[in-house]
């Protein structure tokens, strides 16, 4: 995510974690600003074994940080599982009930105030 303005920004987002690994994992998310990992901003989110072979655990990870941008600064999220079978999971349209689509990520950048 990209900003052409100096400030404060919140960034808010929320993941569909999944785990489809018989044992609990963790899956780590921090943020990096210009390609540089922020100090103090990893979160680490636990997930259960799965409930069966075809059917993970699934929980919500959500979180919000406060950073300090300069014009043309770029922040990402980033994330590793301790194991491959940890994700960040899209789920499709379902019926029986009729549901829309879950999305894997969202995410929002809003500025906050202008730099002291």
């Amino acid at each position: 995510m990209n900003v052409a303005y100096a400030g404060i920004y919140n960034l808010e987002f929320s993941l569909q974690l999944s785990n489809l690994y018989t044992a609990p994992i963790d899956i780590n998310v921090w943020l990096r600003k210009n390609g540089v990992d922020v100090a103090n901003s990893n979160s680490l989110f636990g997930l259960a074994a799965r409930k069966g072979p075809t059917d993970p655990f699934h929980n919500l990870g959500a979180l919000n940080l406060f950073v300090q941008l300069s014009a043309k600064d770029y922040v990402e999220l980033v994330w590793c599982t301790s194991d491959i079978n940890g994700t960040i999971k899209y789920l499709a349209a379902q019926a029986s009930p009729t549901r829309p689509a879950t999305p894997s990520v969202i995410a929002t950048l809003s500025w906050v105030s202008a730099l002291p």
